[in-house]
């Protein structure tokens, strides 16, 4: 399947996520569990991208400023606090700007549409709430605790976890492989390579018509990469190329854990990003219902 839209566009594969497949999410819910999908924002918590800002957080008005003498309303006194926060240093989707390959990206639109100010086109803020059902594929061995950095995780590999599913378009896709439990255990592994999806596995993402992909790593696809000519292929195959979606740093051990217990791969996602004016990705708090 080709994920192919209107001259214009700058939804991409949500223009899949329609009515039907709304629907064809809540009806996936079973237990009407709720599980949290994101990883939490504390400095040194996330394996974030070395280009990438730890985050920070910092209070504007709390206790001691009131013991300091700040004068309280009466009968009220309040904290305040703010963060800065990478788009992509933590839970996050990343938008249809986010990548481009000789100058172009999604849609065919110019990276000059992307300046200091931010993106003017298929922002971070052209993108809906992910409301629809999504499948699971745990790529870890049942001998190990997770994938080594750099393997490969094939298409056979979700052909066979996805046996007897029926994947639809405007569903989604999450992967889980266990590295950041590695990471958590030993920083020093590094951020500069994880396991990932294979380039074998592109066709089938698409024929499958998954909206979205993602995964427990910082970049959905194996790094490093293993095509001497690109260095990220999938985000350019698929984001730039057909407009699916990469949700990446996901928390997928509780769901794993749920969905292995239940004999269940499917579930209901929501991803819910936020419209940040002319950004190339945002942090997320996605919810897996089961």
């Amino acid at each position: 399947m080709s994920h192919q839209f209107e001259p214009g566009d700058e939804r991409g594969a949500l223009n899949l996520v329609d009515a039907d497949a709304v629907r064809r999410g809540l009806a996936s819910v079973a237990q009407g569990g709720v599980i949290p999908l994101a990883q939490p924002i504390r400095a040194g918590a996330v394996p974030i991208a070395g280009m990438r800002t730890e985050p920070v957080h910092y209070m504007t008005r709390d206790g001691g400023d009131y013991a300091a003498g700040l004068p309280e309303r009466p009968g009220f006194g309040f904290a305040d606090d703010g963060i800065m926060l990478a788009c992509h240093g933590a839970t996050h989707l990343d938008a249809l700007a986010h990548v481009w390959r000789d100058g172009v990206m999604y849609g065919g639109f110019s990276a000059d549409e992307v300046t200091s100010r931010g993106a003017k086109r298929c922002g971070i803020d052209k993108a809906s709430p992910f409301v629809c059902r999504s499948f699971l594929v745990d790529a870890v061995p049942e001998d190990a605790p997770s994938l080594q950095p750099g393997t490969l995780i094939s298409v056979d590999t979700l052909r066979s976890a996805l046996a007897g599913c029926d994947p639809r378009p405007g569903d989604a896709l999450l992967v889980r492989t266990g590295w950041p439990q590695l990471w958590r255990a030993d920083p020093s592994i590094g951020t500069e390579s994880w396991p990932g999806l294979d380039v074998d596995c592109v066709e089938w993402i698409l024929e499958s018509g998954f909206a979205l992909v993602g995964a427990d790593t910082i970049g959905v696809e194996v790094s490093p990469s293993t095509d001497p000519t690109c260095g990220s292929p999938l985000h350019i195959a698929l984001i730039r190329d057909h407009g699916v979606y990469f949700l990446e740093l996901l928390e997928l051990e509780a769901l794993t854990a749920v969905l292995a217990t239940a004999g269940r791969r499917e579930f209901l996602l929501v991803v819910a990003p936020l419209p940040i004016h002319q950004a190339v990705g945002s942090p997320v708090a996605p919810v897996a219902v089961v």
